[in-house]
């Protein structure tokens, strides 16, 4: 740790000991990929990019979850399996500086997932209980599965639906989304054959086209996304904004986004929108 690391660090790192975690560190310098996978690419204005000798997008690490992830995976460990870490993430950002530090728990393969999840919850408060003694606390849970699942009985596409799971936890993205769900924006920056490939959904030839097109511009396709990562975004853009979701369903998203109740009555709030959207 260096000598910038905060001064309740040593106090961080003896709560993970007592609380069967491993301590791990992971290289600062990551694979781009895998994040812009999972965040989308609006995440590339905000992460920070290299390249490697070999043409290889890197970054310097946004978050410790997947870097964390694919050291397990890598490493071949066992599960059940409890990380924790304290390290340096860099994003860019308009206030706060673009470097600050993250501390947390990943809890991988335990089956009892409710356990797990108590679990984590317990970890969180224990760990803000310490950070910011005193101040009373909060918590607020949702969940990923059933978000996901009602977006799936809306009869919402794939794409939507990811870009919907991208946003889940935060509000600002989650409104953006639903505002461009009910008035889906226009694009006429595309024509000619992109335009058309676009619209046929003919991702081997719109792929082909962008390829030719770089080689023609002397660009690298190492210098960013590949051709058919480009190509894949183009398609599922045109995707999204081809999507009318009816009045009903838009009202019955909006219903569930609406639900915020005390945890004992989470079952019989689900049950009764349910019930009322029609829905299994």
């Amino acid at each position: 740790m260096t000598s910038r690391t905060p001064a309740i660090s040593t106090d961080i790192t003896n709560l993970f000991a007592t609380r069967n975690t491993h301590a791990v560190e992971v290289a600062i310098l990551q694979p781009a990929d895998p994040f812009l996978d999972m965040a989308g690419e609006d995440l590339r204005r905000r992460i920070f990019l290299t390249e490697s000798e070999t043409g290889q997008t890197l970054c310097l690490r946004p978050e410790f979850t997947i870097p964390v992830c694919l050291d397990h995976i890598s490493s071949q460990a066992g599960t059940p399996r409890r990380y924790s870490y304290l390290g340096e993430v860099f994003r860019q950002r308009r206030e706060g500086g673009n470097e600050f530090f993250q501390a947390g728990i990943e809890d991988l393969g335990d089956r009892d997932t409710a356990g797990a999840d108590a679990r984590s919850v317990a970890d969180a408060h224990a760990l803000l209980s310490l950070v910011l003694p005193g101040q009373a606390l909060a918590i607020t849970l949702g969940d990923q599965t059933i978000f996901e699942a009602v977006f799936a009985a809306l009869g919402l596409p794939r794409g939507w639906r990811m870009r919907l799971a991208r946003a889940f936890g935060s509000a600002p993205m989650l409104e953006t989304a639903l505002a461009d769900l009910a008035n889906p924006p226009r694009n006429g920056q595309l024509s000619g054959p992109v335009a058309a490939l676009v619209l046929d959904g003919d991702l081997d030839g719109l792929s082909a086209h962008i390829a030719s097109g770089m080689e023609e511009a002397r660009l690298s396709a190492s210098a960013g996304r590949a051709p058919s990562d480009i190509a894949r975004r183009l398609i599922e853009k045109a995707e999204l904004r081809s999507v009318r979701l009816s009045s009903g369903a838009f009202s019955a998203l909006k219903d569930f986004l609406a639900i915020d109740v005390p945890l004992d009555g989470a079952a019989q709030a689900l049950e009764t929108f349910a019930t009322g959207a029609g829905l299994s």
